[in-house]
């Protein structure tokens, strides 16, 4: 079962270990700011449409009271 077995990487050139972790680090940082920006975002929009839904309902609710009271 060769595929169960883990192999060893081989350096080669420019790419050595230590940069091959930073940049993996750089790029697990990136990905968490990322998702928390991309979730921030997601709750800050669906707090402005609750809003924006409540203040249409008292608008209507205040112009139906209007007119009925007008009639």
């Amino acid at each position: 079962m060769k595929y169960l077995q883990t192999s060893a990487i081989e350096e080669r050139g420019i790419l050595t270990s230590i940069y091959k972790q930073q940049i993996k680090k750089s790029v697990r940082l990136e990905k968490s700011k990322s998702l928390s920006s991309i979730k921030s975002l997601v709750l800050n929009h669906h707090g402005k449409i609750e809003s924006q839904t409540g203040t249409i309902l008292q608008v209507s609710l205040f112009a139906f009271l209007i007119i009925m009271t007008i009639s």
